[in-house]
């Protein structure tokens, strides 16, 4: 698979091809630069377990994912405190196409990872959330991929509807998460559906990001890793057919 540099995503709306800021030149001039500690500090939050979690509609006008997730989620506490989940603890933030993921620590000491699956063509609705840690008995492994780490730990969802399929497959460890997203709602996507897919790479103010279109679909990958990384990542996967897809072993 070869690099072939930035496109514009058309997100449904929007005439043109218009740069956002998750979408810009390779540069990444403008881009807002994160600090990634891959470590949260759970000081503002009380120190108590989170008994519940409320979700409420995301005001009109909203235009980030990130601010979607931050301002409709709140976790609730066992002595009764509140708090809203904060933009320090993104680890990326990713927007292709009307599909927008953010995935971020979460301060829950049992679940400690969270990842956040809007629809923005619905006004930011909600499609999926999930919520995970690290398993005291490690089923890490390899996935048959070119892993920025050998072993990572896989959790895996389908959010498919009669109007958006979509499957999500994540990858982590202690202090790295990559997202996979396959699905053939690409309409709003520019680029060119080949056989030999070859990746778009996305300007995001949180981790690095990118696609491609094969067979029918659109793949995305992102996650808190290096843009080196993540294009020998992509060249890894195998084909979306696969019914292993997106690991090469027989898991």
């Amino acid at each position: 698979m070869r690099r072939i540099g930035v496109m514009c995503v058309l997100v449904l709306g929007l005439a043109g091809c218009t740069p956002s800021e998750e979408t810009k030149a390779v540069e990444k001039a403008g881009v807002e630069e994160v600090e990634q500690e891959g470590v949260i500090d759970e000081s503002q939050f009380p120190d108590v377990d989170v008994t519940g979690t409320t979700i409420a509609e995301v005001q009109p006008g909203t235009e980030r994912v990130s601010d979607a997730v931050v301002e409709q989620i709140t976790l609730q506490y066992e002595d009764g405190s509140t708090r809203h989940l904060s933009k320090d603890h993104i680890i990326t933030e990713t927007m292709v196409g009307g599909i927008g993921l953010v995935a971020m620590t979460v301060p829950d000491r049992e679940n400690p990872f969270g990842v956040f699956i809007h629809d923005e063509r619905n006004g930011w609705a909600q499609r999926g959330m999930q919520r995970f840690g690290i398993p005291e008995t490690s089923s890490a492994f390899a996935h048959g991929l070119d892993l920025p780490n050998k072993e990572m730990e896989a959790i895996s969802a389908d959010y498919s509807g009669s109007d958006w399929p979509v499957k999500l497959w994540t990858l982590y460890d202690e202090t790295r998460l990559i997202s996979i997203i396959a699905t053939d709602s690409f309409t709003e996507v520019e680029g060119e559906m080949s056989e030999q897919p070859e990746p778009y790479v996305l300007e995001q103010s949180y981790g690095n990001g990118l696609y491609y279109l094969t067979q029918g679909k659109l793949i995305i990958v992102t996650g808190n890793i290096s843009e080196e990384e993540l294009l020998a990542l992509a060249d890894s996967l195998p084909e979306p057919s696969s019914v292993s897809f997106p690991f090469r072993d027989s898991e």
